[in-house]
């Protein structure tokens, strides 16, 4: 699927979105999306080096 493209405006949405929800305690993403899409937000956090890349997905971890 290499044809496919990051959807900035909605995912940035997504993001801002998720970390807005209380329940919600973490969400883990590539450092370089949080640069690229400009969202910043104690819970959106990189999980690591030794963890599954998330490029083309997101996790969530609930409170």
């Amino acid at each position: 699927m290499r044809d496919l493209r990051l959807d900035v405006p909605r995912t940035r949405a997504a993001l801002d979105l998720l970390a807005a929800v209380a329940r919600i305690g973490k969400v883990f993403r590539e450092p370089h999306l949080r640069d690229r899409l400009g969202v910043s937000d104690p819970k959106l956090r990189f999980q690591g080096c030794r963890a599954a890349r998330h490029d083309d997905h997101i996790h969530l971890q609930l409170r």
